[in-house]
């Protein structure tokens, strides 16, 4: 299994339908709603890079998104 965390822009009032659409895809773990450069963090698992494209593909098509950008985890360190 291998996780990713997934940067989204919005363009403004287009969050909160956003948000909702992204908590139905299959493979989403975490949606956060952040402050600064970017609006959204999604936390994906999958087991393959094909299912990540799959994943940024469902997300582009979401009414009010400008741009993702993914960063696949390579290594996580428990506290």
């Amino acid at each position: 299994m291998m996780h990713a965390y997934v940067l989204v822009t919005m363009k403004p009032g287009f969050s909160d339908q956003a948000i909702r659409d992204i908590r139905s895809l299959e493979h989403v773990e975490k949606v956060s709603v952040i402050a600064g450069a970017y609006d959204i963090v999604v936390r994906v698992g999958v087991k393959s890079l094909e299912d990540l494209m799959k994943i940024n593909s469902h997300l582009q098509n979401i009414k009010g998104l400008e741009k993702t950008t993914t960063h696949v985890i390579e290594k996580e360190i428990s506290l």
